[in-house]
């Protein structure tokens, strides 16, 4: 990392308030990983590979449906305090899933709870990218959280992954489920330091507004073609994500045979590529190149796996699915920037709860249509096909993904520049009613 990158890394990390965060996002990371892999192993255990599938079915269609909800209450309520509840209500779960287990109930209540856990956890993506700005007023230290942020996810979940397969084998599922309930419980504490941000916006009481209210994200994104575009290559990457999560395990034990053990490395690869994609995205925003981000974030996920599909060896899958994560994760950085820039504060929550949505059912529905393209296609053709799609999208809509940055106003400058003066400090940050949308439809550029 240059020292742009390394200077926008301590950026990052400037505030104690941020320092909370990024430290709750990483124990909240490292836990929801650890019990994510820790239910799999032990559904498998008690149902095969049928109760794995079932496990991830319970779990994505009814986040994808309360993600409008969880974004709804972040934009009514202070940020902080909806994603502490989250976290705290992740945490009491894992507790009964600990006891659940130890109990030797039965695998349908588990899956309630795992539920339960999965729609608390819709809440956290709307509610931090809507609290960060309020914590980081200034762009490029709120885009170097951003990235910091996404160079975490990668990380915990490696170490979650790991950490969750290794407690089951050493000491059962009960024990990993009960580790996972403390490190919600610490991310929790951590957070609970973070200075509370007043309540997003006001709503009136009537019942059509209540009735309106969550979907108001979805029309945000539906009004606006930059938004749109945006939602749209997003949406196209979580599709892609859930294919090649089964393409993975395809790969490891009948392309490339490298048996079971290499699925675990290729995941790992995977993480790692995130990791190295974090400070990659540290780099273009010292550069101030973060409209670059997207479009080369699409080509780094889809030209590995035409690659691979051309060089079917294990070495090729291994630095693929590495870079793949280097792609992976300078989309998840640049769209989460994006979508707090274009989205008006008043919104901003429920505008990112629409990706959040959106990625619960495109992941499945991806999961869903890979085995009918290895059935057509056959595991390379599969390839082709779900490696494609995002270069594609880029040769299409290049130019248009590199004007989604709106540029820096003079209005926003003057914001932020009152937002760091310390007598501002215990004050609402007024930037996040300027850093939307142009005023003027001559100002969009896409």
């Amino acid at each position: 990392m240059d020292r742009g990158a390394t200077l926008l890394a301590r950026d990052a990390l400037a505030t104690p308030d941020l320092r909370r965060l990024q430290l709750a996002a990483a124990a909240s990371g490292i836990g929801g990983w650890a019990f994510m892999v820790a239910l799999a192993i032990h559904a498998y255990a008690v149902g095969g590979a049928a109760a794995v599938g079932l496990a991830a079915l319970v779990r994505m269609v009814p986040a994808g449906l309360a993600a409008p909800l969880t974004g709804l209450a972040a934009d009514r309520f202070s940020r902080r305090d909806v994603l502490l509840g989250s976290l705290l209500a992740r945490a009491l779960l894992l507790v009964a899933a600990t006891l659940t287990v130890a109990a030797g109930a039965p695998l349908a209540l588990l899956l309630v709870l795992a539920t339960l856990f999965t729609v608390a956890a819709t809440a956290q993506k709307p509610s931090q990218a809507a609290l960060l700005p309020y914590l980081a007023p200034d762009r490029s230290r709120q885009a170097a959280a951003n990235a910091l942020w996404t160079g975490i996810d990668n990380g915990a979940f490696v170490v979650g992954a790991v950490a969750g397969g290794a407690l089951v084998a050493a000491f059962g599922a009960a024990a990993a489920f009960a580790v996972s309930a403390i490190a919600f419980a610490t991310a929790a504490a951590t957070l609970a330091g973070v200075r509370r941000d007043p309540r997003a916006s006001s709503f009136s009481r009537s019942t059509r507004e209540t009735l309106h209210s969550p979907l108001e994200g979805l029309r945000v994104v539906a009004r606006d073609r930059r938004l749109r575009l945006l939602v749209g290559v997003l949406s196209v990457s979580t599709l892609v994500e859930g294919a090649v999560d089964v393409l993975v395990v395809v790969t490891a034990l009948r392309l490339v045979g490298i048996g079971d053990a290499g699925v675990g490395w290729l995941n790992a690869g995977w993480g790692i590529g995130g990791l190295v994609g974090g400070a990659v995205a540290l780099s273009l925003l010292a550069d101030q190149r973060l409209r670059l981000a997207l479009p080369a974030g699409g080509l780094l996920i889809g030209l590995p796996l035409l690659a691979l599909a051309a060089l079917p060896y294990a070495s090729v899958a291994l630095i693929g699915l590495t870079v793949l994560g280097v792609g992976y994760a300078l989309i998840e950085t640049s769209g989460i920037t994006l979508l707090q820039r274009l989205a008006h504060d008043r919104v901003r929550a429920r505008t990112v709860a629409v990706v959040e949505s959106s990625y619960w059912l495109t992941t499945g529905a991806g999961a869903m249509l890979a085995p009918l393209l290895i059935a057509l296609a056959g595991p390379r053709g599969a390839l082709v096909i779900v490696g494609a799609a995002l270069p594609l999208l880029v040769l299409a809509r290049g130019v248009a993904l590199t004007r989604l940055v709106p540029g820096a106003t003079a209005a926003y400058r003057e914001a932020a520049s009152a937002a760091a003066r310390p007598a501002h400090a215990g004050v609402r940050s007024p930037v996040a009613a300027t850093a939307v949308r142009p005023a003027t439809p001559a100002a969009r550029r896409t």
